[in-house]
């Protein structure tokens, strides 16, 4: 499943953007209350550059790559970038390349999947918890075993058919992966053209099956801008997305005007079958939605997508938890020209399998939520483009076509908006050329260290007060802990713990409880300022085992001499949440 990833604030991090890039706002942004403050992510699809941009259309970072994307980027947990690379020739959405790319724009790993005629990745990829990633591709299938397999021949075009297939790549070496599972569509099958190939039966009876002659007109031409491959595109997958708790995956099959959901739980030998794995089905569908036509259980009037774009599950911490988002496109639809975020309720039952009545259209049969412009000709995009909900409720919107993305409220009201202007190799505002967007993204800011509790007054009349510099990066591991004002020249330690508290304490308070960690003794300057380098890598101190997500809370104590019975006082406190 699709989560919000948590992107610290790296401040001090900034000199990889250039000053160029930083003065650069988009003429056509507008920021409202209400919208969901962090950084949104994106990649022009005739960019070389990927774009992480401020709530005001500045760019906070960027990575440029040595080709355009080959469509999806996505931004991990700890600040790195996942990108796809256009190498190859084929129809739109041609990739053909992987690459994880660190904060400062080291290629940390690169895996290639483009052999011409062969396979090519296209469109989109998704990384999975266990640090392996799946990747959508095509799967080349001559003219000859195509009809074999019940292919009408007339179809086929440049005797070849563009399957697709869904790999998973477990990374092996920082040029290398390998397929540890597969998926197939071309395992299958179900047609009723030819009595004497393969897969012939009643399509209609067979909803987990895929006709091979769906669409009726063959799907795309092969080839795509600029020409390429021959071939037929005969799905065009064009999103994968995954569900960790159902150990599922879903696909956008542009083509058939659907959105599948399939078992990764199998071995992919299960996956080739039609048996095996959680829902015992192997790698037949589970559930479909979105064109009963494609099974031969409805009509034209049945239809609810047209070539969309970007299913996925709504995480279970946000509103809609467990639905499925969808931006339909609604390319050639029936009416004016208009596009639609759509969510929909599955019909899951508690063991992962899909209610379905045979001889039917599997449900809902109504959208749970629509997102549709108040003129809905105002929000178009013919192709590309996507959606996620974000956790204040909200919706962003990737209207690709128009490069607008835009955030909206449960009632549809507009509360941010960006219009992309980087046109072709990330030229900026009046670069000109295409400046469509294939997907956005939002990332929550990490929240900054807080300062909290009472400080005592020293014998100097003032208070010791802690701050920090740097920022709360575990893979920046800049972190500098400051006081201001303790006893000048006299002795002191950081500490840090667990748990705030507020107990008196010498001359002051102890803020800090827990099992605390004491950090080296320090001696303050002339003011009585002193300052301490976090090193989150140490072997030898305890900071060495501070890790992303953690909270700790941090505080000064120093001699005072002067101070009273005691002799010693304490600096006010500093909470500190570590972020990738």
């Amino acid at each position: 499943m699709t989560l919000l990833l948590l992107l610290c604030p790296l401040l001090l991090m900034r000199p990889f953007i250039t000053p160029l890039l930083l003065s650069f706002l988009a003429p056509s942004l507008s920021a409202q209350g209400g919208a969901y403050e962090g950084l949104t992510l994106y990649q022009p699809n005739s960019s070389t550059t990927a774009y992480l941009i401020n709530m005001d259309g500045s760019v906070y970072h960027s990575w440029t790559g040595p080709t355009g994307p080959g469509l999806s980027v996505y931004l991990m947990p700890d600040g790195d970038l996942m990108r796809t690379l256009r190498t190859g020739n084929g129809p739109g959405g041609t990739g053909g390349a992987v690459e994880r790319v660190s904060w400062d724009g080291t290629v940390e790993w690169r895996f290639d999947y483009n052999q011409p005629n062969q396979y090519l990745q296209h469109h989109d990829i998704e990384p999975l918890p266990n640090g392996n990633i799946l990747m959508v591709a095509w799967d080349y299938r001559s003219a000859a075993i195509a009809t074999a397999e019940g292919r009408n021949p007339a179809t086929i075009s440049g005797g070849q058919i563009l399957s697709d297939s869904v790999l998973e790549i477990q990374p092996t070496g920082p040029n290398s992966g390998q397929i540890v599972w597969a998926w197939y569509a071309f395992d299958h099958l179900i047609q009723d053209f030819s009595p004497s190939a393969n897969n012939y039966g009643v399509v209609g009876d067979h909803p987990e099956l895929i006709d091979v002659n769906f669409p009726p007109g063959g799907g795309g031409g092969g080839g795509g801008p600029g020409g390429g491959q021959n071939g037929t595109d005969w799905l065009h997958i064009n999103s994968v997305d995954y569900n960790e708790e159902l150990d599922q995956i879903i696909v956008s099959v542009h083509n058939t005007s659907e959105f599948w959901v399939i078992d990764h739980s199998t071995t992919t030998a299960e996956a080739a079958s039609h048996s095996g794995g959680n829902s015992g089905k192997g790698g037949d569908l589970l559930y479909r939605w979105g064109n009963p036509r494609a099974y031969d259980q409805g009509t034209s009037a049945d239809q609810v997508l047209y070539g969309q774009h970007d299913a996925q599950w709504i995480a279970d911490d946000l509103s809609g938890a467990g639905d499925i988002l969808v931006f339909n496109n609604r390319l050639n639809a029936p009416g004016p020209s208009s596009s639609s975020v759509d969510q929909i309720t599955p019909p899951l039952n508690a063991d992962g399998s899909y209610s379905y009545t045979p001889g039917t259209a599997y449900g809902p049969q109504n959208l749970t939520w629509q997102y549709q412009a108040a003129v809905p000709t105002d929000f178009y995009s013919q192709n590309i483009s996507g959606c996620e909900r974000l956790p204040n409720g909200n919706t962003l919107v990737c209207s690709g076509a128009q490069a607008w993305i835009f955030e909206v409220t449960p009632a549809g009201q507009v509360v941010w908006e960006h219009n992309n202007t980087f046109g072709p190799g990330g030229g900026g505002p009046g670069g000109g050329g295409n400046t469509n967007v294939f997907r956005a993204r939002r990332h929550r800011l990490c929240d900054s260290p807080t300062v909290y509790c009472q400080a005592g007054v020293n014998s100097n009349g003032v208070s010791a007060q802690i701050s920090w510099s740097g920022t709360n990066s575990v893979a920046a591991n800049d972190l500098v802990l400051e006081v201001f004002s303790a006893m000048n020249g006299q002795p002191g330690i950081f500490y840090y713990g667990p748990n705030q508290i507020q107990a008196p304490f010498g001359g002051g308070y102890r803020c800090v409880g827990g099992a605390v960690k004491r950090l080296p003794v320090l001696f303050s300057d002339s003011f009585g300022d002193a300052s301490y380098s976090i090193d989150l890598n140490s072997t030898t101190s305890s900071t060495g085992s501070i890790a992303e997500g953690d909270i700790w809370n941090f505080q000064f104590w120093y001699r005072d001499p002067a101070g009273g019975l005691s002799g010693f006082n304490l600096s006010d406190s500093l909470s500190v949440p570590f972020c990738p």
